[in-house]
Formats: C-alpha cells, structure tokens, sequence
C-alpha cells in the first residue's frame, strides 16, 4: 500500500506558503498575458456598445421573463412604442456608434455592416475576406457545418453549391418551363380558401397555413420528387416546427447556447423545444432519403435527391475516396433547400398580403392593372411581369419595407482584414443589416412608408436600384432567388386576381414589428372578403361578390377520375371567346401520340405539361421523347454533339409532367387529349376540366374519328373548343388537321391554326364530318383492300406492293393497318357504321374483326397482318 505518512508530506509540500505564491503569481502572469493577448487581437476593431461580463451584449436572455414584463414600458406610456425586433436596435446602435460597429456575444466578437456602401463594399471588394461562415456552437451543433446555407467557404462548398444549382435548373429553377408546377399549387390554395369561407361563420381565414404549405410543395416537388396534401397533419406539424425553430434559435434564451453550448442539451424550456424541432425534421428527411435510395433508378433520376445519390454512386465506382458527396452531406443540404426555400417566401407573401389589407387602395390599383393587362379570364402568367409595372413595384415594395431575413446568414472574417479604417479579427462573425440598406433615408426618401410609387418612373415604367438587395449580395447570395420572384409574382397576382382581401368586421389589425427570428415573420392575421359576411368569395367576374361552386363531377371513368385529385369551383366566365396566343399547353394522355405532341411543342419553345393517371407512364413517355430527341438529333447536330445535347437537355426542361389534371389546367392556354376513343370517357374528361380551367383555355380533340361537337357537347365553351388530330409519328408527319364546329369560335380557329404553324406543321382546315379528310378517304380506301383480299382477289403482299410501286404510296393497306392498329381501325369503322348502317362503305370487316377478337392489333402487339419480331 502507499504510506499515508508519504502522501501527507507530498501534500504539505504542494501547499506550502512559498508554492502557494508562486501557483498564485504564475497565474497572475497567465491572466495578464491572455489580457494583453486579447487586447493587441481587439486593437483597433469597430467601436459598440460595452459588453457585460462572460455573457457580452447579450445578457438581457437572462433576465427572467416576468421580469421583463413587470418593467416593460405600458402602451400609451412615454416612452413605449411598437416592439423593435434586433435589425431594428442595430440600426439605431449604427446612429450612435457608426455604420461599422461591433458586439460581443460572450467572448465572441461580431461585428456588424450597416448601409449599401458598407455592406456592397464588404460583400463585393472583399469578398473573399467575407464569405465564409461563422463557428457558431448553436448552428455547428445543428448543421455540423455542412449542406449549402450554414457551410464554411471554400472549394467543398463551391462544388456542393455549383452541382445543386445546377441539378435544380434541371428540374426547372427559374424556368418558364417550372411555371404550372407553381400554378398547380395555387389551385388547391384557391379551392381551400373557398371550401375554408363556409367553415369560417365570418371569422375570417388563416393564410399561413394554406401559403406555405403551397410554397413547400413547390421547393419539395424539385427536391423530394413528392407534394404533400394541404391537410397532411405531420407535414403540417412539421411547418410549425420549422417556424418555431428559426424564431427561437435568433429571439429567446436559446441564443445562449452560443455562450454555454451545454444549454443545448437542458431538458426544459426552449432548448428542450428547438432539440424537438431539429430531431423531428431529421427524421422526416431522412425517411425520404432513405426511400428515395431504395427506389433510385439511375437511368430516369426523379429530383435532386436522386441526382445527388446517383452523384454519389458515381463518384464510388471511379474510386474517389475522399469525395465530399456523402450522404449526409445530402442530408444538410436537402435541409437547407427545404426550410430556407419555405419560411422565406411564405413569409413574403404573408407580408405582401397583409400590406394588400391594410391599404385598400393599393390592393385596388394592383387588381386595376391585373384586370386590363389579364383579364378575368385566365390566370396570370411570368409572361405578364413586364407588363404589371405597378403590381411589381407593389412587391418590391413590401420585400423594402420588411425585409424577410432583415440580418442576412452570418457570415464571418476568413483572415484579418483592414476595412474602413478598422481591423477585423480572423473568426469575427460578420452580420449585413439589410434592414439599414433599406430603410437609409440617403437613399430612399421617407424610408419608413409605403410607396411603391417609389419603385416607378414618371412613365410609370419599372425602376430597378441596385441598393434594393432584398436577396443579399455577393458570393453568398440567396441561390433559390429567380424561383422565390417566380412564387411571389405569380401568388400574388393570382389571388389578387381571384380575391378582394380585408380584415375581419372589428378585428384590429396585427402590429407591424412582426415576429424576428432568422426570418422577420409578420404577426398572425385573417382575412375577410370586403363585400361579403364570408372571408373570401369568387363570382361570375372573378372577383367581388359571391358564387356557388358547382361540385366537381364524379361521374367519370376510371381512367379519367384519377385526374380530379384537386379542383377550383369558379363560376362560368360568359364573355366572348378571344385570340389566345398558345404558350402553355397541357397534353392528355402519355402513349405514344401524346407523348410526340409533347415533343414537338416542347422543341418548338412552348410549356408542357403532360399528364397521365400514372407517374410510370410519364416515366416512360418522358425517355421515350428523350430517345427521340436523340434519334434527331444525330441527324440534325451530327458535327456538333455537345450542341445536340444542349438541343435535346433545352428541350426536356420544357416538360414537365403531372397526374392531377385539374390543378395542371389552371395554366393551361390549350387542353389537347389524346386518350382512348371513347365518346363517353372523353366527354367525362372534358366536362371535369371545363370547371377548373380559366375561360380563355382552349379545348382541343386528338379524335381521329369521333364528331368533334360530340366531345364539345359536354363542356359550357362551345366556342372555345375544336380538333386538332396529328399524325403518327407526330415528329415526322407534317400534316396537322384543324377541325371546326359550328359552334367554334373563328377567333379560336385561328389560335389553333397558328398554333399548328409554331409546331413547323403545316395545317388544313376541315368540317366536323366523320374521319375530316384524311382518314375520310383513307379507311374506305384500307377497308376496300382488305375486302378484296377477302374476296381472294389479291394477297396482302401484292396488294401492298401493287399500291406502293404502282400509286407511289409510302406502304401498302395492310402494313398502313398493322402501323395505326387494327383495334383502331375497327373502333372508326364500327362507329361509322353505327351512324350511318346502310352506307357499304363503311360495313364491318369478318377479318378485322377476327383478328382483334384474336389481340392481334397489328405492329405495337407483334402481329396482325403480318408478323413482327
């Protein structure tokens, strides 16, 4: 054992008096040393406020809230006021001490820019100084310091960043192409507003809900490949959580973690609540990573998770071991996209409508413009914003005024940098006031009201200022910016379109400070509809008064019933049908007709949206247009191949595919189907889109052989309805036939005339007679073939040959049979001879007959007339 007499000497020998002093004086000099260590790395850094001890300019987390509450100034009180959120003290702090100050939070030195000049010159002459990412233990604990948002600068980061813009723009980030995708979901804002009217009793109805739930889809369908219904509870939740989140990790105690990280781990109180939020969006996330692993096809990528995985295979099989595409960095940035593509924008455009309530007559010039530059007749398009110069300056305005992330990401000194007179420590967390850019009175006269006025010329022409930077500046900018102006026109200008928005009778309206945390959120508010004791109302007119939404049919087929998951009641619009130029076309039915039409509006510039009742036949309708594509375009770019895949990727973006029909005809200038020949199925289809889709839509027929005035008969738009019957193969045969009824519009026989023409296709105009012309002459003509063959006048083969070498024909009866498909050609006669049974040209064929009883339809089964490998 050791000697208890051994140890009490080394004791007493420890803590004798003379090495009492000296522990005691080396820790004197320890303590100094730090000092002026600390002292000579703050020399010469921005002037600010004088920090407590250990806690810095943040002790105010640890006075207790009744406290706060017990000493707070009273409304009405000198001294009181409207609550000022943080970018709003920072800004005033610059008043006192400058436009370049600093604050501790603990030891941690920040230092924050305020005003354009300082914060453009910080962000763009010294960029490479400033756009790294702070070491914040809150933030670090969280991200781990990975994804896009939060991850330090560098060439890991710029790689991330380049692949996932890239990937996104694929899938139609800031494209036209991506326009429905938003269209669609505005559609089940809409129906959820009116269905919300009836529940309500005059209440009013909560837009939160409804907008970012719609903005989420939106982010969710390029990322996750998936939406999520309005009334989903856990998705829900988890936009409750997210909110909650980027409110208390910037605007409670749990900003102390950043001085005590262990808080992170108490549990109670808000550091128990944003543990919560981070554990249940990590496991939402990664349920979805993990399914989408599961179910990757790396042949047909669905979305960016599918692209990033396949990246991450890739960059396996070529032996790259120390790749930064891992999956959990697909993780982080999959979070980043998520919540970042959501709080912002909702949180935009809950701003902008409320602003919209509160002056009235703002929100009525805005709907003047959108009237007489759209219409009431179809919904608003990215095409319109050039013509919408106030509307646009009315958003600007808001997104001035409010400023969505008021402190921008921090951002943090990669090195000591002289700036502005000032040295700037290496590790200094940078904040940009973005709040200060835009509410400098140098630069904006009578910064704190609102003028969209501002944003205009005399001429009333849009005015862009550079030092609107709403989205940041610099090498850190917002990435997902042309998508967020994309949500903002097109959810505003649709429901201000469709609702006149104010305030409940005798609810006061919601203060202005808003809720801050990593984004400003405006304080919860409902609306009302101003002339009506409902919240919201649609008329006739698509605006101010009330409509009762006639319910959605549910009389149709099978087949067709899968379309109508969603739907928007609007009353009938009655004016006259007008010239509609045709740029956004929704294509029914994926087989192979439908799929060419597709293709070839696609290459010709236009919007696609092709639907089916299958996301597996969209699949394959989607590699069948790109094997196409590439077919052309070896011919076509035989000397230029990176141009030809330039050609055939430009080409795709332009497609985009949907099994909600409904919601995908809301942005629709064309509906054109081209499903099964059945009166009755086609007729349900179209009776069911006539009440989603805007008034100026035009209905079109692919119909090889059913009355075009049958089909329209369904439908209230008789004179916007007409046939437009292609060609198989659509790609290579020239000839479109454009079929009118009596009732059909001139104005929209000449839309579809032109239409035809944008196609390269050249159009002949025909009467709503059975078979129009081409198949009018050319089935009696099959038929009478095939009866001579019957009779045993001919064989197949030298009928086929005799017709091909003696009349020039490309192929012969029987192998023109086998090609359009004997089920088919059966269909047409079948039905002719149905409406007219004594005419013998169009009298019943024995052989067709038995061969399709047989399933033997010609080449797409293998057999018909003849046989095929």
């Amino acid at each position: 054992m050791f000697p208890l007499s051994l140890l009490e000497d080394v004791i007493g020998s420890l803590f004798s008096r003379v090495n009492i002093g000296a522990a005691v004086v080396s820790l004197l000099v320890f303590h100094l040393v730090r000092v002026y260590q600390k002292q000579r790395h703050l020399a010469n850094v921005p002037p600010g406020p004088k920090p407590w001890p250990v806690v810095g300019n943040f002790g105010a987390f640890l006075v207790p809230s009744f406290l706060k509450k017990r000493f707070r100034p009273q409304p009405g009180a000198e001294g009181s006021g409207a609550p000022k959120h943080a970018a709003g003290i920072l800004t005033e702090l610059a008043n006192v001490y400058g436009d370049v100050f600093s604050l501790f939070v603990g030891s941690q030195l920040i230092v924050v820019f305020n005003g354009y000049e300082v914060v453009r010159d910080a962000f763009s002459n010294h960029a490479e100084e400033f756009s790294d990412r702070p070491d914040v233990p809150a933030v670090t604990i969280m991200t781990k310091r990975k994804g896009i948002v939060f991850a330090p600068y560098g060439p890991i980061w710029k790689k991330q960043r380049k692949f996932c813009h890239t990937m996104l723009r694929t899938f139609g980030l800031g494209k036209l192409s991506f326009e429905p995708r938003i269209l669609q979901e505005l559609a089940t804002v809409k129906t959820e507003l009116l269905r919300l009217n009836d529940e309500s009793g005059g209440a009013g109805v909560d837009l939160a809900p409804l907008i970012g739930n719609a903005v989420s889809n939106v982010i969710c369908s390029m990322t996750l490949g998936q939406r999520f219904h309005h009334e989903d509870h856990e998705f829900h939740m988890l936009l409750g959580l997210m909110e909650r989140g980027l409110e208390i990790c910037v605007n409670s105690p749990a900003v102390l973690i950043n001085i005590f990280p262990l808080l992170y781990y108490l549990p109670f109180g808000v550091f128990k609540e944003l543990r919560q939020v981070e554990r249940d969006i990590t496991v939402f996330l990664k349920r979805i990573i993990a399914k989408h692993r599961e179910t990757l096809d790396p042949e047909n990528p669905r979305d960016l998770v599918d692209m990033y995985l396949k990246e991450i295979l890739a960059q396996q099989a070529s032996g790259q071991a120390d790749s930064s595409f891992t999956d959990d960095y697909l993780f982080y940035i999959v979070g980043d996209l998520f919540i970042a593509g959501t709080d912002t924008t909702t949180n935009s455009v809950l701003w902008i409508l409320l602003y919209m309530v509160l002056y009235p007559d703002i929100q009525d010039k805005v709907q003047a413009e959108i009237d007489d530059v759209v219409g009431k007749h179809r919904v608003p398009s990215l095409t319109d914003k050039g013509s919408l110069p106030f509307t646009e300056a009315t958003i600007m305005e808001v997104q001035r005024l409010i400023v969505v992330v008021p402190l921008g990401i921090p951002h943090m000194a990669s090195k000591t940098t002289e700036f502005r007179g000032y040295t700037i420590p290496k590790g200094t967390v940078i904040l940009a006031n973005l709040w200060s850019v835009h509410r400098d009175p140098t630069l904006w006269d009578d910064p704190d009201s609102f003028n969209p006025a501002r944003f205009l010329d005399d001429d009333g022409t849009l005015r862009r200022k550079e030092c609107f930077i709403p989205f940041g500046i610099g090498r850190r900018v917002c990435m997902g910016e042309q998508l967020a102006k994309m949500e903002l026109f097109l959810t505003v200008t649709c429901l201000l379109q469709a609702f006149k928005f104010r305030l409940p009778e005798g609810t006061p309206p919601p203060p202005l400070h808003g809720r801050f945390g990593l984004t400003l959120a405006p304080c919860p508010f409902t609306v009302q509809h101003a002339n009506a004791p409902i919240a919201l109302t649609l008329t006739s007119e698509g605006r101010r008064g009330v409509t009762t939404p006639d319910p959605l049919l549910s009389r149709a087929a099978p087949r067709t019933m899968a379309f109508f998951t969603h739907h928007v009641c609007r009353g009938l619009l009655t004016s006259a049908a007008r010239h509609v130029v045709i740029k956004h076309v929704m294509i029914i039915g994926g087989g192979q007709m439908g799929a060419g039409v597709a293709q070839v509006a696609a290459s010709t510039g236009h919007s696609v949206t092709l639907v089916d009742t299958s996301d597996d036949i969209l699949k394959k309708a989607v590699k069948g247009i790109e094997g196409s594509l590439k077919r052309v375009v070896k011919k076509k770019f035989a000397d230029k191949p990176e141009a030809g895949e330039e050609f055939v990727q430009k080409v795709l973006q332009n497609v985009s595919t949907s099994t909600d029909a409904g919601s995908a005809a809301q942005g629709a200038d064309l509906v054109l189907e081209a499903i099964v020949e059945n009166l009755k199925i086609k007729q349900d289809l179209f009776s069911g889109l006539d009440k989603l889709a805007p008034a100026h839509t035009i209905f079109a027929s692919n119909t090889s052989s059913l009355p075009i005035s049958d089909i329209a008969s369904s439908t209230n738009r008789l004179d916007r309805f007409g046939g437009l019957h292609f060609f198989n193969p659509v790609p290579m045969m020239k000839l479109v036939e454009v079929i009118g009824t009596s009732a059909t519009s001139q104005e929209t026989f000449d839309s579809l005339l032109n239409f035809s023409k944008m196609l390269g296709k050249t159009p002949v105009s025909c009467k709503d007679t059975p078979g129009f012309i081409v198949n009018r002459l050319l089935v009696p003509y099959i038929v009478e073939a095939i009866r001579l063959h019957e009779r045993g006048h001919g064989s197949k083969e030298d009928i086929d040959i005799a017709m091909k070498l003696g009349a020039g024909y490309p192929m012969g009866p029987f192998e023109l049979s086998d090609y359009v498909g004997l089920d088919t050609m059966k269909f047409i006669m079948d039905g002719w001879n149905e409406k007219d049974p004594d005419n013998a040209l169009f009298a019943p064929s024995e052989m067709v007959n038995k061969l399709v009883a047989e399933g033997k339809y010609g080449k797409k089964t293998g057999e018909g007339f003849y046989k095929y490998k």
